[in-house]
């Protein structure tokens, strides 16, 4: 049997909190080295979330059954029943015994400054797992930011079985070193991050865009609602408008929507820049409610948006 799509990256819960108030008129002028502050917060919110899981659930959202790699903790079976409901192949999503899954606490203040506290549980074991126990033949993987010795050994199994993979380190960059980034990167399909990751990823390998080009197929640079760009082996440069929302609610979980439009392009045979436009639409679905899998989408507004491009 053979899967088409191979997703692997975390999966995490979002405790999303709302402090009606400013953080700024709670802390005493002069005391910042020794704080002792607590919030009552307001409209808490827990959602399912993870870079894996949010791709996952976004090309179910099109049609795709992804098979899902990642850790998750003893906590997580309500999070894999609504996968399942969603048609997401959660046979190798791992339950890592006696550990939480990750999460992330963001409590927000009026000013929409932000605290926020990541706690990796389960995520950091996901470098026990292996790639090797896929049984399937993927057309393509997207590795997206996970446990950093993991998705190094993701990137170094699909390079070396010829699989073609999407290289999207993220929220990972810091914890790479030069030599680690530089090794997960080459042979990549494409590579996509934000602007001010693409920055992060020239400091940190210490390449420039011909020298990225040399290792990569392609380069997609996306700007929030600036649109995106595909950079392509001879360096043209591919713009990519961003689609309207309705709404904007929430722009967490965009960029996971734009990676899974990627994705689905790929294995429907369209080129780089069609796949891109499919992303950038799904983005502008992701943005219309609160969380990072809440939103939905008509899939006869989908063949519509097709026959479009």
């Amino acid at each position: 049997m053979k899967s088409k799509l191979l997703v692997t990256g975390s999966l995490a819960f979002d405790r999303i909190a709302v402090f009606k108030d400013k953080f700024s008129n709670h802390v005493l002028k002069g005391h910042v080295h020794n704080l002792n502050l607590s919030f009552t917060v307001h409209d808490m919110e827990i959602n399912y979330g993870g870079t894996g899981g949010n791709i996952a659930y976004n090309l179910a959202l099109l049609g795709e059954s992804a098979l899902l790699f990642g850790a998750v903790g003893t906590d997580a079976e309500d999070y894999l029943t609504h996968l399942k409901k969603k048609k997401v192949d959660v046979s190798y999503v791992r339950k890592m015994p006696k550990t939480l899954t990750a999460s992330a606490t963001i409590m927000t203040d009026l000013d929409d400054n932000q605290i926020a506290s990541f706690y990796a549980g389960a995520m950091a074991k996901a470098h026990q797992m292996k790639l090797s126990q896929v049984k399937e033949e993927p057309e393509i993987a997207i590795i997206a930011p996970d446990d950093v010795k993991a998705m190094e050994a993701h990137a170094d199994y699909c390079f070396k079985k010829e699989i073609p993979f999407i290289a999207d380190p993220g929220q990972a960059i810091p914890a790479f070193s030069k030599t680690g980034l530089q090794n997960f990167l080459i042979g990549a399909h494409a590579v996509v991050v934000n602007d001010y990751e693409w920055q992060m990823v020239q400091e940190k390998t210490g390449w420039n865009l011909k020298t990225l080009l040399e290792n990569v197929n392609f380069l997609i640079v996306t700007y929030g609602d600036k649109g995106s760009q595909v950079i392509c082996p001879d360096a043209t440069v591919i713009d990519i408008p961003a689609y309207k929302a309705k709404k904007v609610l929430d722009p967490t979980g965009s960029g996971d929507a734009y990676r899974a439009g990627l994705l689905y392009g790929y294995v429907h045979d369209h080129d780089i820049e069609v796949s891109a436009h499919i992303g950038a639409w799904l983005a502008s679905k992701a943005v219309e409610k609160k969380g990072t899998q809440n939103h939905h989408i008509s899939k006869t507004d989908f063949k519509k948006f097709l026959k479009t491009l």
